[in-house]
């Protein structure tokens, strides 16, 4: 795993850049969302939550094998993000990215494929500053925490969708939600029994105001309509039914 590490001289040298004529810098920045941890009510004394930076998913056609083996275009949406840890202990982040569309009722998982990923870090990170890393690859080593006072060591990662296009093209409002950002858990019971199993869940709204006949990168927006697209939840998981008498 790679974490990278702005020095102040970095730092003011990109400011530098920006000032002097990086217009395309300074968008690139503003892009970026920052989602710090909040307590939840549920929140145990024990629970630690990582930071959160992501720029709005996008959709671009990459290049993809069919089962020949033969290479085909592919419409993919993919959502850049970076985590960082201000608990004070490493903490494993094992991630999961789950897109729920509020207006088609679909769900799809992040599918971590390595000749996707690849394309996209030449398109996201073409110098290999960043050294993204898939779902799989961020969990092999602790995010290492960052002191108070220093700038964050941020470890950066991309998700990515491939079955949206074929079971979801018309969506145009929808939800990523991830979990492995914190070891949140609580257990909630219902007056029938049932055990609700809930873990502390990263939620971010989106809005995709166009149609599906030609997507563009561009197309998604955060939905802050009804306040900020990001919330922080304990979203259930598991169910556990009660044992029969």
């Amino acid at each position: 795993m790679r974490e990278t590490r702005i020095d102040r001289r970095g730092f003011l040298g990109a400011v530098a850049l920006t000032a002097v004529g990086g217009p395309a810098l300074f968008a690139q920045n503003a892009a970026e969302r920052k989602v710090d941890p909040i307590n939840l009510p549920l929140d145990k004394s024990d629970v630690w939550t990582l930071h959160f930076r992501y720029k709005v998913p996008r959709i671009v056609t990459l290049d993809t094998l069919d089962s020949t083996g033969k290479k085909v275009k592919k419409i993919v949406w993919y959502m850049w993000y970076q985590v960082y840890n201000m608990s004070g202990e490493p903490q494993t982040f094992l991630p999961e990215f789950e897109l729920v569309t509020k207006d088609l009722n679909t769900s799809h998982l992040d599918q971590p494929e390595p000749y996707l990923l690849e394309q996209l870090r030449k398109l996201e990170d073409p110098t290999g500053i960043l050294g993204f890393q898939s779902s799989i690859t961020i969990s092999k080593r602790p995010i290492p925490p960052s002191k108070p006072d220093a700038i964050p060591r941020v470890v950066s990662g991309v998700a990515i969708w491939t079955d949206i296009f074929e079971k979801a093209p018309k969506t145009n409002k929808f939800s990523v939600y991830i979990l492995g950002l914190s070891n949140g858990l609580a257990i909630e019971e219902t007056p029938t029994g049932e055990k609700l199993i809930k873990r502390k869940t990263l939620q971010i709204n989106f809005l995709r105001p166009t149609d599906d006949n030609k997507p563009q990168i561009a197309d998604i927006v955060p939905d802050d309509l009804n306040g900020p697209a990001e919330r922080w939840i304990y979203r259930t998981v598991s169910t556990v039914k009660p044992k029969a008498p």
